[in-house]
């Protein structure tokens, strides 16, 4: 259990809670279909903004972002 009470975990667990449930919405679709599951922009651009949460909470994951997205963490931008 984590003992950090901060309410941008909250925002960060129910975008997280949101993202699964549309995940599993698209996946049903797909499969009712009978078409192949694809890439959604929306949900990139969801777990990128999920992302970047964590980073305004922990400055330091966000110096370990750039590792895998190889971008400058200095110079990105997110609402």
């Amino acid at each position: 259990m984590c003992s950090i009470t901060d309410p941008r975990l909250a925002m960060i667990g129910t975008a997280i809670d949101e993202l699964a449930e549309a995940a599993r919405d698209e996946a049903a679709r797909t499969r009712a279909g009978g078409g192949r599951p694809g890439t959604s922009d929306t949900m990139a651009e969801r777990v990128a903004a999920i992302w970047a949460m964590v980073a305004d909470l922990d400055p330091g994951i966000a110096q370990r972002l750039s590792r895998y997205t190889g971008e400058d963490p200095q110079h990105t931008t997110h609402d």
